[in-house]
């Protein structure tokens, strides 16, 4: 069975390995899309800590803790947790110094 603080750790991990793939240029183009597509409706860090202290009819809540609580989580992920800041633009194909389309990393507008 899946412990709330590890239920809530792989989100916190997931939503920043989203960001992960968005970004890096190495990762097909198709691929780096789909995260950024993902991302856009992934829950945040600020979310998901709203949801650990959110309660159903029945007293019981989703079975997460706050990741406030545990900050580690967030330093683990290479480009940050998903937040309310985080902006991924969408990725385009930009022509390569051939004049062929090339692939590039998503264009990130960082606050």
């Amino acid at each position: 069975m899946t412990m709330p603080n590890e239920r809530t750790r792989a989100l916190v991990w997931a939503g920043g390995f989203l960001i992960e793939i968005a970004r890096d240029k190495a990762l097909p183009l198709a691929l780096r899309r789909q995260a950024v597509s993902i991302a856009r409706h992934f829950p945040t860090i600020e979310q998901v800590g709203a949801m650990s202290t959110a309660t159903f009819h029945l007293g019981m809540g989703p079975g997460l803790v706050d990741p406030d609580a545990h900050p580690e989580w967030a330093k683990e992920c290479l480009h940050g947790p998903l937040t309310y800041r985080t902006r991924l633009g969408w990725p385009e194909e930009q022509p390569g110094a051939d004049g062929r389309a090339a692939s590039r990393g998503p264009t990130t507008r960082e606050p």
